[in-house]
């Protein structure tokens, strides 16, 4: 008996550039997705797809469409114009809009399910640039209101966007990004790079790009204060590519890294050795204003790390009452927070079970399955 096989669209830009968090929801989804004889992904790029994601591609169920010609290279163009041209050619049973967005002039009659990550741009506006606001006003707006179901990567995200888009809730569910613990043990069985085995035997770690939502501003302040008070200060790593920050911040902070020696920043870093750092830090800081999830605090419990994080609710749905959780007004307070956590015997503990990318893939496909059937 012939069983019919579903096409489902998407914009799958992000993994035309090495694994970053979008991308690595969406492979990680697509790789995860049960029944895969059933349902056939075509993912539209306007570029090849970074060997990252090879792993993805090898899937049996997996078309590429990947962008030709003038508009090869330019990935808002393709979003705007090539990509609807393309879905418009064929016959497909749903698009999934896997960052939070549609384009314009999709098929009247195709369902959409958005997958949706924050809220930055109407909370924490000023963490952006100011074109990148404008594009994003207009076409998150336009991609709510063309869903026909939302799922968010939090319930806190879930909660922000029906409040914001006066969306109804039972078209809405939850689906948290997940982690795999299998593949973290592979990556500690490989040897890291010759420079992971020369960093200090003990350090502070934070991981994430450094740009104004991360509060990066607030955390070196915190490490000057926490290295005037502590009789044998650690030093501090921070992994991330240098993002949109103020001139006067990385003044501040190549100045302290000159005078000090005791900050180190590692950009580009692969899994192989970011997992390695995680496993030799001492203790994790993350300080952001606002997060739609926060893979980094996830790893960083993986690794069963003491961490130290801002008090924002969307780090409250990962660590529960297993971290520490403070507001981002007293450096003070987070240095002698810092040593008294550095002292303490307590090892966070939380179900990692609750965080598996089968769980998410699964709640995909139960959206995906209410237009599809």
């Amino acid at each position: 008996m012939n069983t019919k096989k579903y096409k489902i669209a998407l914009d799958a830009r992000p993994l035309s550039t090495p694994v970053s968090g979008v991308g690595r929801l969406i492979g990680e989804i697509l790789y995860h997705f049960p029944e895969k004889e059933k349902y056939e992904f075509h993912l539209f790029s306007h570029l090849p797809f970074h060997l990252t994601h090879s792993k993805i591609l090898a899937l049996s169920n997996i078309v590429p469409h990947i962008g030709q010609g003038v508009f090869f290279k330019k990935g808002g163009l393709y979003f705007l114009i090539t990509l609807p041209l393309e879905i418009q050619k064929q016959k497909f049973d749903l698009f999934w809009g896997s960052q939070q967005v549609v384009p314009f002039f999709l098929p009247k009659n195709l369902p959409i399910v958005l997958t949706y990550c924050d809220l930055v741009l109407y909370l924490y506006p000023q963490t952006m640039r100011k074109t990148a606001q404008i594009q994003q006003k207009i076409f998150q707006y336009y991609s709510v209101k063309k869903a026909h179901f939302i799922l968010s990567i939090s319930e806190n995200t879930r909660k922000d966007q029906i409040q914001k888009f006066d969306y109804p809730k039972e078209f809405t569910d939850v689906s948290y990004p997940g982690i795999d613990l299998e593949e973290i043990k592979n990556f500690l069985i490989q040897e890291p790079s010759s420079y992971i085995k020369k960093l200090p035997q003990q350090f502070l770690l934070s991981v994430s790009t450094i740009e104004p939502r991360k509060n990066y501003s607030f955390l070196l302040q915190v490490f000057r204060e926490y290295r005037n008070i502590a009789p044998h200060p650690l030093p501090w790593v921070i992994v991330g590519k240098k993002g949109w920050e103020s001139k006067e911040f990385y003044k501040e902070l190549e100045s302290q890294i000159q005078t000090h020696q005791d900050i180190f920043i590692l950009e580009n870093i692969n899994d192989t050795d970011l997992h390695h750092i995680y496993s030799k830090c001492s203790l994790f800081l993350f300080a952001s204003h606002y997060e739609g999830f926060g893979i980094p605090l996830l790893e960083a419990l993986a690794h069963n790390k003491k961490c130290l994080v801002s008090d924002i609710p969307t780090f409250h749905e990962i660590g529960f009452d297993q971290i520490e959780y403070l507001p981002t007004n007293d450096p003070k307070r987070w240095a002698l927070k810092i040593l008294d956590l550095l002292e303490s015997s307590n090892i966070p503990k939380i179900d990692l079970k609750l965080f598996s990318w089968e769980k998410t893939a699964i709640k995909t496909k139960q959206a995906f399955d209410r237009f599809l059937k």
